[in-house]
């Protein structure tokens, strides 16, 4: 498929997605349809264990909705914007693959929800900030960051930074956990890569299975839960590298996986 505002490169199971909307990657009805059917293009790849989102633009991982076109929604044109948006994100939480953003920017508003939607967030020092400002102008969180955020940093934490509209700086965000990791920025998609490349070259379905059991339980009670465990338990025993992995330990010698 052929896009407009984004990149994709698959090398050694990794899957680079780089948004390209001068000048910051601003999100309006266009580009969010290009990621949702990029997120549905990557969610369906074989070979691919890993998938890196990351931006083209200097400054901006995404800087924030398009205002001038929110601006002239009306509210059913804000309810399919938010719609949209999140069901864009909800294939990046569904995907059988490890999604890591590498936020090498500022991630203001639908550009933080993103990255709340991956599983894993690595950010570069800097100046670069990252935050949910729409209560500033009066608006709303659209793209998940109400539901997610209070799910990652708990619900004091997550109320005081939508409820003040907070940005922080990289540090910041380290520490309450919001991102995983700072890498600083000359250093930064090298390590970003070296991170992906490494945990892509492990058993992709076992990946795959065990993020599938983490996201399909963590809201269920305790013995619903564990029912999910084992259905993915006895679906992954099936596979080649559950099988490759275990004759592995016991011949001695390292495990030789296939690509999802």
């Amino acid at each position: 498929m052929d896009y407009q505002f984004i990149t994709m490169k698959n090398e050694d199971r990794v899957l680079t997605i780089t948004l390209n909307r001068p000048p910051t990657n601003p999100l309006n009805g266009e580009f969010g349809l290009e990621l949702f059917n990029a997120f549905s293009e990557a969610e369906q790849m074989e070979g691919v264990n890993v998938v890196v989102i990351t931006s083209g633009q200097e400054k901006a991982f995404i800087a924030g909705a398009d205002i001038k076109e929110m601006a002239e929604q009306n509210q059913a044109e804000a309810e399919t914007f938010s719609k949209l948006l999140q069901g864009a994100n909800n294939i990046l939480n569904r995907m059988r693959k490890i999604v890591i953003a590498a936020i090498n920017g500022h991630a203001m508003g639908g550009g933080c929800e993103l990255a709340l939607a991956c599983d894993y967030r690595l950010m570069t020092g800097g100046k670069a900030l990252i935050g949910l400002p729409e209560a500033g102008l009066g608006i709303m969180p659209g793209a998940g960051g109400t539901q997610r955020l209070p799910r990652l940093v708990g619900l004091s934490k997550a109320l005081d930074i939508l409820l003040w509209g907070k940005t922080m700086s990289p540090q910041e965000a380290l520490a309450i956990g919001l991102v995983d990791r700072v890498i600083e920025p000359e250093n930064f998609m090298e390590e970003v890569m070296a991170f992906a490349k490494k945990l892509a070259s492990g058993a992709g379905k076992a990946l795959g299975s065990i993020k599938a059991a983490v996201y399909e339980g963590i809201d269920h009670h305790l013995e619903q839960a564990l029912a999910i465990e084992r259905k993915h338990v006895a679906e992954n025993n099936r596979t080649h590298d559950a099988k490759e992995g275990l004759r592995a330990f016991v011949e001695k010698r390292k495990p030789e996986f296939i690509s999802q």
